[in-house]
């Protein structure tokens, strides 16, 4: 892909004092992302307590690594492990000697009740294996789902209940096995619908009751049609997928989800103004070129990801929130003036290659520095850069925390073993078994007892080991779904392949032949609609 610098990126950048970048935006993306372990959690021991912990950090890991509890508390000071910066080596090399060093949060999990094993969470009850999302409520097994209850299996899902099995959708209830549906309840199968109420396997209506693909029925019909489905049944839900994946190719798609935007490309926007190659942006959001999930109250910023809640003036960081003038960099949290820095919160301000410190100023490597040290420092340390080449980059992908499949870097940028080993990064060789082997997962749910409880399946795609717990069979059986024949990762990975690549492709329209910019490439078998054309095919 191309490295194309637009005049606005350049006055961007400008403004921030830094160079141009000299890597396109995917290896960009891809070189950030691998400073993410999102869904990879592992039982290990704080080491400032000796307490049991559950932890981003594989125990074989050389890092240090602190509670929750013991990471937060006064019990320890960051800067103790400050040191020199040595005119006489790189940068990188001292900064990933420091973050090697400095003792690491756990887990990102704040105001957790009974949550104990999710990650970049907040505010959730009651919910085991959610990861990036906030404010839920008897939750399992998802992935940026928001303000939602009693749900499982959910990819960027906003305010549901009693849902299962579902990718980027909004306001549902009791809705199974759908995508692209906001304001929908009681239904399943739906691709790209609005307003619906008791439908079952339809493709772009709006407003609707009552409807099996896409045809109408009285309320009456509808009941005892549906009950010739057994969606109890694996074997039967299997079928009715595939079944429902051939449905959805016979209607145009639309070219994007771009919903009251303004100047924006990319995808899956809403409230965006001035956006260019963007994609899972909530707005408002304004002023932005290559972010990736994000917004809620964001403006000027550049190649980012995993981004929100206010912040302004924002280059190259994963991980940040309410943060102003930030720049190389992962998890700056409510921060002002920082560059180069590794998981710093709570009001931080001008520091520059400081790892893991709270409420601190004018700190270089984490050593404590005045007013004027501190710039005069710094400015020493950007010429030494320029002259290594380190200056404007951000630190390599070898110097991540993680193996690279234990990152998200993965996810957006797949590599196999042996790709992963010729770049020089790690790779962590899971726990799988034979596929085939294990315990026999039942058919159908209206057969499975407690039993089931003290079974171990092995995943039928990967060969992962996974159990059923008490919490989820509750589940199961209340919402009438069967027990899953994948381990809940691989789940997830099916939902993430499900939703197109964050990219955009030039392509025209399938019916007028307008030139647009859409995620799906021109190899891919739907047809593709521009806005105006896709407008005006729904019902």
């Amino acid at each position: 892909m191309p490295n194309i610098v637009t005049e606005w990126e350049k006055a961007h950048l400008a403004k921030m004092g830094l160079p141009l970048p000299t890597i396109c935006i995917e290896e960009r993306h891809r070189r950030r992302l691998c400073n993410r372990n999102e869904r990879r959690i592992y039982k290990d021991k704080c080491d400032l307590t000796g307490k049991s912990i559950i932890s981003l950090y594989s125990p074989d890991k050389k890092n240090v690594v602190y509670s929750q509890e013991a990471w937060w508390s006064d019990d320890w000071d960051p800067k103790s492990y400050g040191r020199d910066f040595d005119f006489n080596r790189g940068f990188f090399e001292q900064l990933k000697e420091l973050r090697m060093a400095v003792p690491r949060l756990s887990l990102m999990n704040t105001r957790a009740e009974n949550s104990e094993y999710c990650n970049v969470t907040t505010s959730n009850k009651n919910c085991y294996l959610v990861f990036g999302g906030d404010f839920d409520e008897d939750c399992i097994y998802s992935v940026f789902a928001m303000h939602s209850r009693n749900c499982s299996d959910l990819y960027w899902v906003n305010r549901a209940e009693l849902c299962y099995d579902l990718v980027d959708c909004t306001d549902v209830y009791n809705l199974k096995y759908s995508q692209n549906a906001y304001n929908c309840r009681d239904s399943a199968f739906l691709y790209e619908c609005r307003g619906l109420s008791n439908c079952f396997m339809c493709v772009g209506l709006r407003n609707k009751q009552y409807y099996i693909l896409n045809k109408p029925y009285s309320a009456e019909e509808y009941k005892q049609k549906i009950a010739q489905f057994n969606l109890g049944s694996y074997k039967a839900v299997l079928e009715l997928k595939k079944r429902f994946a051939q449905f959805k190719l016979t209607f145009p798609h639309r070219y994007a989800q771009i919903i009251n935007c303004e100047n924006a490309t990319g995808d899956n926007l809403g409230g965006v103004k001035n956006a260019v190659n963007c994609f899972d942006i909530e707005g408002p959001a304004e002023d932005i070129k290559d972010v990736m999930l994000g917004g809620w109250g964001i403006k000027d910023v550049l190649s980012c990801d995993h981004v929100g809640h206010k912040i302004e003036m924002v280059y190259e960081i994963l991980g940040s929130i309410g943060s102003y003038n930030c720049a190389f960099g992962t998890f700056n949290w409510d921060c002002k003036d920082i560059l180069y820095s590794d998981m710093v919160v709570n009001n931080c301000r001008h520091l520059f290659g400081c790892t893991n410190m709270k409420k601190s100023e004018f700190c270089i490597l984490n050593k404590q520095y005045t007013e004027s040290e501190y710039f005069d420092m710094k400015a020493r340390i950007i010429e030494h850069m320029k002259k290594t080449g380190e200056w404007g980059e951000f630190w390599p992908m070898q110097d991540s925390m993680w193996c690279y499949n234990e990152t998200v870097a993965n996810d957006y940028f797949p590599l196999s073993k042996e790709e992963v080993l010729a770049k020089g990064l790690k790779w962590f060789d899971e726990e799988k078994v034979e596929i085939g082997t294990g315990d026999t997962v039942p058919d159908e749910i209206d057969a499975v007892s407690e039993n089931i409880l003290s079974a171990t399946f092995i995943c039928a795609e990967t060969g992962r080991p996974y159990k059923i717990n008490e919490t989820e069979l509750k589940f199961y059986k209340r919402l009438n779904v069967p027990i899953p024949h994948y381990a809940s990762e691989t789940r997830n990975e099916i939902r993430f392949k499900s939703r197109l690549k964050r990219r955009s492709f030039e392509r025209k329209c399938d019916k007028c032949g307008m030139a647009i910019l859409s995620s799906y490439d021109s190899s891919r078998p739907e047809k593709i609609y521009c806005e105006r054309c896709y407008l005006e095919t729904l019902n």
